[in-house]
């Protein structure tokens, strides 16, 4: 039987949900639902996450200069809060345009963090950043 996870990325496309984060619920490859929230009012926590990147497809996104939907932060759950200060937390990276791979601030853009897990992650305003690693 397969399991339901989610699909957040930060929604770019044109129309209200602009610059929103977009969560999808989905069931294998089949999408059960799909939600927006506006990171000025409200604050992801991920649990069991992956990072995932289409990384044909965010080469041609990097090469062309022009924004296409390539990666994204796969979860096992989703947490809505409303905004809470989070300090000293690890900041990644995820714009194909400039880079067509996952960076972690402290890398310096000498790794590939593609297919990384994390027990959980969170994000603050347009940024995720790592709130524990997988042990």
């Amino acid at each position: 039987m397969t399991r339901t996870h989610y699909e957040v990325r930060f929604h770019l496309g044109r129309g209200p949900n602009y610059l929103h984060w977009q969560v999808k619920a989905m069931c294998g490859r089949k999408k059960l639902d799909e939600f927006y929230y506006n990171p000025a009012q409200y604050q992801l926590e991920m649990l069991g996450c992956k990072l995932v990147n289409k990384l044909n497809k965010a080469k041609k996104v990097h090469a062309a200069g022009k924004k296409d939907v390539s990666g994204w932060v796969r979860c096992d759950e989703v947490i809505i809060n409303n905004l809470i200060e989070i300090d000293s937390l690890e900041k990644l990276y995820y714009n194909p345009i400039r880079d067509p791979m996952w960076r972690r601030e402290s890398d310096c853009g000498e790794f590939s963090w593609d297919s990384s897990e994390y027990a959980s992650l969170i994000t603050q305003d347009r940024q995720v950043y790592v709130l524990e690693e997988r042990t």
